[in-house]
């Protein structure tokens, strides 16, 4: 029988892997039925803060870069035209979108573990800049899917841990719950061929993200925790 510090571990882990899990059903729930964006946005802040409980420097980090990205690419997304918010409040974007792809991305850390992986880094921004290729240059859905799988199946081949897994697998079941929701209770709309309202490719694009944050996502904050802790350092010997 494991001890009882193991024990007592494990089940705080399993605690908290259920509180994301409702944070992220909750997140779901007031992006379909909160009436409007900002309102949806200040109740997101709140499930969030809720159930992240204290963020580190070093996180809030992360979730900036993210945010900051993936703005851009939603941008660059709505005028290829390959959908569209119904209510967009800013930029083509509706308030919460803002910080929407930030909460997916340490929600997934949280629940999986902030451990950075062993393995090339250089090799890694390689196969982001590969992933990131179809969705900037191809229109065409059916087309975009075939292209971003194949991506994906070449970021499995190079990184399958099972960490890179449970990345890969965490993200797609949280785009399937964000993808439908939003879908169905009207928050934005595709505009070509869908599975029920969405497109096949959101799976390769959710599951890359999902490669993308363990491989390069998880490392930069290792880096940032470094650089921090010496700079602790130098400014206590100055004192």
């Amino acid at each position: 029988m494991p001890p009882m510090h193991k024990l007592f571990g494990l089940k705080v882990r399993r605690f908290r892997r259920v509180v994301l899990v409702l944070q992220l059903l909750a997140t779901a729930v007031t992006l379909a039925w909160v009436p409007d964006n900002a309102t949806k946005l200040a109740v997101m802040l709140v499930v969030w803060a809720t159930g992240f409980g204290r963020i580190k420097r070093t996180e809030f980090a992360l979730v900036a870069c993210v945010n900051a990205t993936f703005i851009l690419m939603d941008i660059a997304t709505l005028k290829q035209g390959s959908f569209r918010f119904t209510s967009p409040n800013l930029l083509g974007l509706p308030y919460y979108e803002f910080l929407m792809w930030g909460f997916y991305v340490l929600n997934a850390i949280r629940f999986i573990g902030a451990r950075p992986p062993q393995g090339s880094t250089t090799r890694a921004i390689g196969w982001v800049v590969l992933f990131a290729l179809p969705f900037a240059l191809i229109q065409d859905y059916r087309l975009l899917f075939l292209a971003s799988a194949a991506s994906l199946a070449i970021g499995l081949g190079l990184f399958h841990k099972s960490r890179d897994i449970a990345f890969v697998g965490y993200m797609i079941g949280m785009g399937a719950v964000i993808e439908y929701t939003g879908v169905h209770s009207g928050q934005w709309i595709y505009d070509g061929p869908t599975f029920g309202g969405v497109p096949l490719w959101f799976a390769p694009m959710w599951g890359g993200v999902g490669l993308f944050v363990h491989r390069l996502g998880l490392p930069l904050m290792g880096h940032l925790s470094r650089l921090g802790k010496a700079d602790r350092l130098g400014a206590e010997r100055v004192q």
